[in-house]
């Protein structure tokens, strides 16, 4: 691919998850929640068992900052630690029934923006777009340690 297709392709990729990011904030403003706050509660409610080790993998995070956005999120009622039953030494992190409103809130705004451009598509443009994203995304697809 050209270099300018390419530079192309990386800003409007950047460009439609900045718009979708900045349209959350504004919506979620109330809540003092960050966009990364929201995507570790994401992580936490779709997998059991998560503990601060594996979401700062799956971040790909410092520790430190990953515990200071823990922190806030127990502080605000989003999410519980309870010790692991698998490992004593570890915490498994969970979502409280109020962080799973904020779950549901983004997920509510990500899809009326992801609608509203997918107006401007027919069928067969949509069912091609997502064929080309899923490529895209099974292509930074590495081995995921904590999978046995």
């Amino acid at each position: 691919m050209e270099d300018h297709r390419l530079k192309r392709f990386g800003q409007l990729i950047y460009f439609i998850n900045s718009k979708i990011d900045e349209i959350n904030a504004i919506e979620l403003a109330d809540y003092s929640i960050s966009r990364e706050q929201i995507y570790m509660l994401e992580l936490i409610n779709n997998e059991e068992n998560m503990t601060q080790k594996k979401l700062i993998f799956r971040l790909n995070k410092e520790q430190t900052a990953v515990s200071r956005s823990i922190k806030k999120l127990v502080e605000y009622g989003y999410i519980e630690k309870e010790q692991s039953m698998y490992d004593l030494r570890s915490t498994v992190l969970n979502v409280t029934d109020k962080g799973r409103e904020i779950v549901e809130m983004a997920d509510g705004i990500k899809s009326k923006v992801v609608a509203s451009f997918m107006k401007e598509l027919n069928r067969e443009e949509v069912d091609e777009l997502i064929v080309i994203l899923e490529k895209i995304y099974q292509s930074f697809t590495i081995r995921d340690p904590f999978k046995f």
